[in-house]
């Protein structure tokens, strides 16, 4: 699967009344736990998502993807180049 076009990275965020999407290329990079309000599906398009959620980390892979429930702590981390597709499910 190729990775997220530069055009498309350089958007960053879409926003939309129902649903976000953002773009995103991630590299030697640790996102601590956190929540979100939104449920968010994230493809990840090019490298590994290393993804902690429920206290087990698990690896995401170019061509999979996972979904982070709204209110749900998870952290993130990046070794590689990894790039990534995230909607963001409004509730409502």
């Amino acid at each position: 699967m190729p990775h997220v076009p530069d055009a498309l990275l350089a958007l960053s965020r879409l926003e939309t009344p129902g649903c976000d999407i953002s773009f995103a290329a991630r590299e030697n990079l640790v996102v601590p736990a956190h929540r979100h309000d939104t449920s968010n599906h994230v493809l990840v398009s090019e490298g590994v998502l290393y993804l902690t959620l429920d206290g087990v980390e698990r690896p995401v892979r170019a061509g999979q993807w996972c979904t982070i429930p709204a209110g749900a702590e998870h952290a993130e981390r990046f070794e590689e180049r990894t790039t990534l597709l995230v909607f963001w499910l409004k509730a409502g």
